[in-house]
């Protein structure tokens, strides 16, 4: 069973009793829901007068809650329900720590991810509001030394870092999710910028970016001469009174956060580095003052945060002049990922949304301006299902508010019946398509079914198959709420995908994959690469990827679709010339986002790469080193060194800052900060990577 702390509910009619959860840190607001304010808010809609009893919301919350942390495996999840200016709910569920069995508070703090979209959105906006930045002006206006290598970079304005639109590759991912607190990610990022080009024109199409979000930050750093952090603190979390809100400049209390988890195993504190796009740590709690500020037109409790304007401006839909939007659905904002959200607008309500989720935790946040309801949902897993809660609990509650008399119909779980599909039609959806996960191809199964492939591990691994055209016009199986078809705006043909949403009672359909047209074959120097296998060098030893992923990649090709490579397992790569690709995928919303360049460089006799951020060095310039002392010299820009280790039993490791160990399938073994002793089990080869700081010395000594 899920342990519960308890708080208590308050209604003008019933007290009922009121759970609480959350992330990672503790404080305040145990035992207290607020105060009810009677009257009308800034956008006339009633203030809860207390009247309202959310019993059957909370019940139902709560089971559907303990509910999805079973079935997931959750340690933890906390929840907060507004209604005006009253948190009618607040309930922290599970454990923040397994080992020692502590339970979840309403003040236990999580990081909430591109929530954190919602606040540099903030933030920007009361710049707007004094004056000090116009929302069309372009990005070098405030950023001076801003560049990129696509001269269309002058033209990306501040609007289009906040709506999605800038064109940029995507996300900066190096050094993002760490267990140690790291400065000067934001200005990585601008520097891993300038070296890129851009993905499409700006303003062309939205497409989920992190980026824009990161240079928004960097935006607020340069006009206020504060830091991006201090900033939303003095102007946002104390005006607001959200205590307990913080972005992870430092270790956080043990105890005051939720530790995450994944697959059972309990990590440190992550530190979430890109402050803007994904770092901020909070509460439902306090996220509720946040809403609430919305919910008022932009104050609360006497504190004016935004104009009316800048509140109505961010819950405008930004995608109105899209030259490339097949599938209109997703509603883009300032920082809100819809504004239209498709579960409330199904049943008749305007809703601000913005998901969020980093390596470990999964937020989702829900204001519905016009009935003054608002819903903070967060948890220490990305598969307990926040999205399907919070519309669930939102749904209820406009049920015991009596703005709904009942909740709506879940769609039919079988799909329409089969119609005879033309050949036409069968030949429109067959062929190669990709994404930012990967490549897939669709293929005749029989005269009348397709089937949809995917390309993993060297083969094609079926995905989906009897795919039959149904009365709707969408291709279906029996057993997958999800259907496909093919779309096009000229010249970009795509695979769209429909699938039920949230709770399960719309339809939300999205460009899944574009087209792969034919390519010249590959160049020499292309194929000469094909096969070899480079190793990260860039990554701080305390992040993510270096406790979760081998630091191993091989350039791949598939042998049907000739003239492209992969690097990472995912993205497609279409050579631009013999030392870098170019990109060429535009899908937008989501499945277009982070494309990266494939770059060579040369250095000396090796070649490197560089992909996203990441440095590689290729594996076949690794020494072997056998018994006896070895220095290991780190370059000048601090890259990690590696060494195959054979005919030894002892590793000795001295004047490193970290170090870790890898088996001959690239699987960490051990790992350690500073100096070390291993004890090498019996079956070689190992490999050891080296961490240090530019221009340092490590001596390695094996016996």
């Amino acid at each position: 069973m899920n342990k519960v702390s308890q708080n208590s509910e308050s209604t003008e009619g019933d007290a009922v009793p009121s759970p609480l959860r959350r992330k990672m840190l503790g404080v305040a607001l145990a035992g207290s829901v607020g105060v009810s304010l009677a009257g009308r808010n800034a956008f006339g809609a009633p203030n809860d007068t207390g009247h309202t009893n959310y019993a059957a919301t909370i019940a139902d919350g709560r089971a559907a809650i303990a509910q999805a942390m079973k079935k997931s495996n959750t340690t933890s999840v906390s929840v907060a329900l507004t209604d005006g200016n009253r948190v009618v709910w607040q309930q922290a569920f599970g454990v923040i720590d397994r080992v020692h069995n502590h339970a979840a508070s309403v003040d236990t703090l999580y990081n909430i991810g591109s929530v954190s979209k919602v606040v540099v959105s903030t933030a920007v906006m009361i710049l707007v509001d004094r004056g000090k930045v116009n929302l069309d002006a372009p990005v070098t206006t405030y950023i001076h030394d801003f560049k990129m290598l696509s001269p269309a970079y002058g033209a990306i304005t501040v609007r289009m870092l906040l709506d999605h639109t800038s064109g940029f590759p995507g996300a900066n991912y190096r050094n993002i999710f760490t267990f140690r607190p790291l400065t000067g990610y934001a200005r990585d990022t601008q520097s891993f910028l300038a070296a890129e080009h851009l993905k499409n024109e700006p303003g062309e199409m939205a497409v989920y970016c992190n980026d824009g979000f990161t240079m928004a930050e960097r935006v607020v750093e340069e006009v206020s001469g504060k830091t991006y952090a201090q900033f939303v603190k003095d102007e946002i979390l104390v005006p607001l009174k959200m205590s307990r809100s913080r972005f992870p400049l430092e270790y956080y209390a043990d105890g005051s956060f939720a530790y995450p988890y994944l697959d059972g195993k309990k990590y440190s504190q992550e530190f979430v580095l890109a402050f803007g796009s994904g770092g901020l740590s909070s509460t439902p709690a306090d996220m509720m003052r946040l809403a609430m500020m919305f919910i008022n037109g932009g104050e609360l409790d006497g504190q004016r945060v935004l104009s009316k304007a800048a509140v109505k401006e961010m819950g405008q839909d930004q995608t109105a002049n899209l030259i490339l939007n097949p599938t209109p659905v997703w509603k883009w904002g300032i920082g809100w990922d819809q504004v239209e959200q498709p579960g409330m607008k199904a049943v008749g309500f305007t809703c601000w949304q913005k998901n969020g989720g980093t390596a470990f935790y999964g937020s989702d946040f829900y204001v519905l301006p016009g009935e003054s309801l608002a819903l903070m949902i967060t948890g220490t897993s990305l598969t307990y299902g926040a999205a399907k809660l919070a519309e669930r609990i939102l749904l209820h509650a406009l049920k015991d508010k009596h703005l709904i008399t009942a909740l709506p119909k879940l769609l039919p779980a079988a799909p329409p019946p089969i119609v005879p599909a033309s050949n036409s039609q069968l030949d429109a959806m067959t062929g190669y398509y990709a994404n930012f996960e990967g490549v897939m191809k669709i293929m005749r199964k029989d005269a009348q079914a397709l089937s949809l492939l995917t390309w993993s591990a060297g083969q094609w691994t079926v995905t989906s198959d009897n795919l039959r055209l149904r009365k709707d016009g969408w291709f279906a199986n029996e057993n997958s709420p999800r259907s496909l078809r093919a779309g096009q705006i000229s010249p970009y043909s795509y695979l769209d995908m429909r699938a039920p949403g949230g709770y399960g009672h719309y339809y939300v359909s999205i460009p899944l994959a574009e087209r792969v047209e034919d390519a010249p074959p590959l160049s020499s120097a292309w194929q000469a690469r094909v096969g070899n296998s480079w190793l990260l060098a860039n990554d701080d030893e305390s992040t993510t990827t270096m406790a979760m992923t081998s630091p191993l990649v091989t350039l791949e090709d598939i042998p049907e679709l000739p003239g492209y490579v992969r690097i990472d397992g995912r993205q497609l790569l279409l050579p631009g010339s013999d030392t870098r690709t170019r990109e060429f995928i535009k899908i937008p919303a989501v499945f277009g986002r982070d494309l990266d360049e494939l770059v060579v460089l040369s250095r000396g006799a090796e070649e490197w790469l560089m992909f996203g951020g990441f440095r590689y060095r290729p594996l076949a310039s690794v020494p072997s080193a056998g018994p006896g002392t070895h220095a290991i010299q780190l370059d000048n820009q601090g890259n990690a060194q590696y060494l195959q280790l054979i005919k030894a039993g002892k590793v000795q490791v001295s004047g490193s800052r970290a170090w870790r160990l890898y088996d001959a399938k690239w699987n960490t073994v051990q790992a350690g900060t500073g100096g070390g002793h291993i004890v090498l089990p019996a079956t070689p080869p190992f490999y050891l990577m080296v961490f240090g700081d530019p221009n340092s010395r490590a001596v390695v000594t094996l016996a």
